[in-house]
């Protein structure tokens, strides 16, 4: 009887250290600000495209790219070099420029389009401070809009 009494409490307290265990992680990845500092530093880039990415025709449309920390939040210190690349390359859209230097972290630029197509915008790192992850944004140019 003895016996059985002593498994019931070793079970229970291997019970309780599993679930304070489970608890524990769930609050660590849900509340990741709390335990771990976040950094003001940039790690992307972040491509601002007009919502619901659709264009009219015709119409120049201005686009933004960011320098953003990991939360997404600009860095404003960033003044580095980013080039603009369209996928496909054959496509009627035209970029006013295809290579921003941003200026406190950010740099608008135009699109215009001749005809109704979907294209896939690419803003890649070139230089500066520390090298920043890729955007990608798909444009839908459409008649009308």
């Amino acid at each position: 009887m003895k016996r059985w009494r002593k498994v019931e409490i070793v079970q229970t307290l291997l019970s309780a250290i599993i679930i304070l265990a489970i608890l524990g992680l769930a609050s660590y990845y849900a509340l990741p600000s709390i335990f771990r500092p976040s950094s003001p530093e940039a790690v992307k880039l972040v491509l601002n495209v007009p919502s619901p990415s659709s264009i009219a025709i015709g119409r120049p449309e201005v686009v933004r790219v960011y320098a953003a920390n990991a939360e997404g939040n600009i860095d404003r210190t960033r003044n580095d070099t980013v080039e603009l690349t369209l996928d496909p390359t054959n496509s009627g859209v035209r970029l006013s420029v295809t290579r921003v230097t941003l200026v406190d972290g950010e740099a608008p630029f135009t699109v215009i389009s001749s005809k109704s197509e979907v294209v896939t915008l690419t803003a890649t790192w070139v230089q500066g401070r520390t090298p920043l992850r890729s955007a990608i944004a798909s444009l839908n140019f459409l008649h009308g809009w």
